[in-house]
């Protein structure tokens, strides 16, 4: 009778034991989900600032050669972006 009272307490503490060890568990994946997801969150941070980067870097090159060509020339060359382009089209007299 001890014997069977032996047992049933060592299959009661392995079921405790696997439930506790199942929670760590599940604990652990979520916080490795956690800092996975926010690891990603800060690569693709890291990717667009360096997109801007060279973008900005690409329109200050383009600046400066704009500058370099306006001083070689004669010309004042105007580095001015229009607002708006608006299409003109002209009306044909007719003959008639």
């Amino acid at each position: 009778m001890v014997s069977l009272v032996n047992k049933y307490f060592l299959i009661a503490s392995f079921g405790v034991a696997i439930s506790f060890l199942s929670i760590v568990k599940i604990y652990n994946v979520n916080e490795f989900r956690t800092l996975n997801s926010s690891l990603d969150n800060e690569k693709s941070k890291k990717l667009v600032l360096e997109s801007k980067f060279i973008e900005l870097n690409n329109k200050l090159l383009y600046k400066k050669s704009f500058m370099e060509a306006n001083k070689n020339s004669q010309i004042n060359l105007a580095m001015i972006k229009p607002r708006k382009i608006e299409k003109i089209i002209f009306k044909e007299k007719n003959e008639n």
